[in-house]
């Protein structure tokens, strides 16, 4: 797979060879396809309920669900594709003394990447009163990839503001950072599926 392919274009195997034989390590772009892959999990839970006999009010959930994480799975894609190219746009940047902009460049794909996995767990917390019986583990298995998906985008986050602890990148990002913090610790994925 060449550097040029978009990731999300790319098979599953070619997008796990192009970050681990890579010498710069693609974060963003392993966070934002996982981040699609867990919501595909999810987007399939609803799926299933819909063609489970559901009840109407199942039925109109579930065909929210679907089309919830449909979005989702699409603008992580998107995001994982944005973080592909983001460090050229930070060299362009810098190369034009605009570096702080390349700086905010390099935070607002992880901070979006925490809002967008933050929205998917709870939208898939609010389905775990629809979803079916035989669907109902694999909708936690999704939930705890995307709450694991919310923390990596936010260490991201994180270690460029340790990276370039600029105080104009500082004032603008730590409000995300303690925003994101508490909204990831009121997520509830389940411990065990055998509680």
């Amino acid at each position: 797979m060449s550097s040029q392919e978009l990731l999300s274009q790319a098979s599953v195997r070619a997008a796990a060879a192009r970050i681990g034989e890579h010498d710069h390590c693609q974060a963003g772009g392993a966070i934002g396809v996982s981040g699609a892959l867990a919501a595909a999990l999810a987007q399939a839970t609803a799926n299933a309920t819909r063609s489970a006999q559901p009840t109407p009010a199942q039925d109109v959930a579930a065909a929210q669900m679907q089309a919830t994480m449909a979005r989702c799975r699409a603008e992580f894609l998107q995001l994982a594709d944005a973080d592909a190219n983001a460090i050229l746009e930070f060299v362009a940047l810098e190369e034009r003394g605009e570096p702080l902009a390349g700086y905010a460049l390099l935070c607002n794909g992880p901070r979006a990447m925490a809002d967008l996995a933050i929205e998917a767990a709870l939208a898939m917390q609010a389905f775990r009163a629809h979803v079916c019986a035989r669907s109902r583990d694999d909708l936690e298995f999704a939930l705890t990839l995307m709450t694991g998906v919310s923390r990596a985008a936010l260490q991201l986050l994180d270690s460029n503001l340790r990276i370039w602890p600029l105080p104009d990148l500082l004032a603008a990002y730590e409000p995300h950072v303690t925003r994101l913090l508490s909204a990831i610790d009121a997520l509830t994925p389940v411990r065990r599926i055998r509680a």
